[in-house]
């Protein structure tokens, strides 16, 4: 029995997930999962209005210390590309509204782009993406595909541009 084509499929599979997992890693584009959450104002905010635009999407908490050093460079990112059509959605999964609240009062983000409606909802959004630690950032080009998969560290400008 020839077992060489089934090793082979192993190997593949295992690069295909090397490349997906892999830091700053760039996944096969797929579509972005549209969903629906309220910001920080109380205002609906849904994912494909932005269609496009740039989205980068980023899940955070306020008591992940990566997280708050990580969101305000995404934040300079989006205002720096804001004119070509970038925008930042920051979905919060902080356990409830008043924690990630004193964040923002200190760190100067719009209420508009946090998103958190309730703890449920935000992990609702968190697990339609598959998102099993944070921070974890996804950057959706204009079609509505899936560009960029990782730690938001590893999102350059030179990244960023790529998608404009």
């Amino acid at each position: 029995m020839n077992s060489v084509g089934p090793l082979i499929a192993v190997v593949v599979a295992l690069g295909v997930l090397a490349l997906l997992v892999f830091p700053g890693g760039t996944p096969a584009p797929v579509p972005a999962k549209d969903f629906t959450l309220a910001n920080a104002l109380g205002d609906p905010v849904t994912l494909s209005d932005y269609r496009g635009q740039v989205v980068i999407l980023d899940f955070w908490a306020s008591w992940c210390s990566p997280c708050t050093e990580t969101l305000p460079q995404l934040h300079a990112l989006e205002q720096t590309y804001r004119d070509q059509g970038v925008v930042l959605l920051g979905i919060s999964v902080d356990r409830s509204e008043s924690s990630f609240r004193e964040f923002l009062d200190d760190s100067g983000i719009p209420e508009e782009t946090i998103l958190w409606e309730s703890r449920a909802a935000a992990q609702e959004v968190r697990d339609l993406y598959g998102v099993r630690g944070i921070p974890r950032t996804f950057v959706i080009d204009r079609e509505g595909l899936i560009r960029f998969a990782s730690h938001p560290a590893y999102l350059t400008a030179e990244k960023l541009e790529a998608w404009l």
